[in-house]
């Protein structure tokens, strides 16, 4: 029995029929598949290393330059048999983040204050408001970034600290593409994509402890100050 939520990858399957053949051929391509999602590093050289951190550190800049604000994403969230989908409203004041989650029509789903994410028909997602501003800049925070490896463009960044992460930084682009942090709350996980003005167009968060899962798309941003 495999554990829950483990990919299926290297199952013992039988040959005494077509049927087993054909299964074993699907697993075959399934392991090459979870082969492929899996990337994998090497050491990093020391002009890498020296390249990266140079790189990661002019990202942290241009994305932490962010002062109050006003920000709208289009917006879908799961958690469970949960589904929603609408608008949310971020606003970002010094170190306060609050944010309101609503439906196509206005009405509200869920408001984010004090760290929190909550809502009637959902379980509380803890996120304390400096690591949602972070991520929501598709960066890190916490001590200083190591290189853990590299694969071609990319560099693997590690943070130490009492909430151990990493990320996927891509160097040609100087871009964070994903972020796992292991939190007391439960594992987070964000992945970056689109373009970056300079925070990213497309973020998509998943809270492993309560399976909650929230997909964003920039749709604007209003700078205060």
């Amino acid at each position: 029995m495999r554990a829950p939520g483990a990919f299926p990858c290297g199952r013992a399957v039988g040959l005494g029929s077509r049927r087993s053949l054909a299964r074993l051929l699907a697993v075959v391509l399934l392991g090459t598949a979870c082969a492929s999602r899996a990337l994998r590093f090497g050491p990093a050289s020391a002009e890498t290393s020296v390249a990266a951190l140079r790189e990661w550190e002019r990202a942290t800049a241009r994305a932490g330059q962010a002062g109050d604000e006003n920000i709208l994403y289009d917006a879908a969230m799961t958690q469970g048999l949960f589904r929603a989908a609408g608008t949310l409203a971020v606003r970002l004041r010094g170190e306060r983040v609050e944010g309101t989650l609503a439906g196509p029509f206005g009405s509200p789903i869920a408001t984010y204050s004090d760290g929190e994410l909550r809502g009637e028909k959902i379980s509380p997602v803890r996120l304390p408001a400096e690591e949602l501003r972070a991520v929501l800049a598709g960066i890190w925070i916490g001590p200083p970034a190591e290189i853990a490896g590299e694969n071609g463009s990319e560099v693997l960044l590690r943070w130490s600290g009492a909430f151990p992460a990493e990320g996927v930084f891509n160097l040609d682009r100087a871009e964070l593409g994903m972020l796992r942090v292991q939190r007391a709350e439960g594992q987070l996980e964000a992945r970056f994509s689109g373009r970056r003005d300079p925070w990213p167009d497309r973020i998509e968060i998943e809270e492993k402890r309560t399976g909650s899962t929230l997909k964003l798309k920039l749709l604007s941003r209003e700078v205060l100050r």
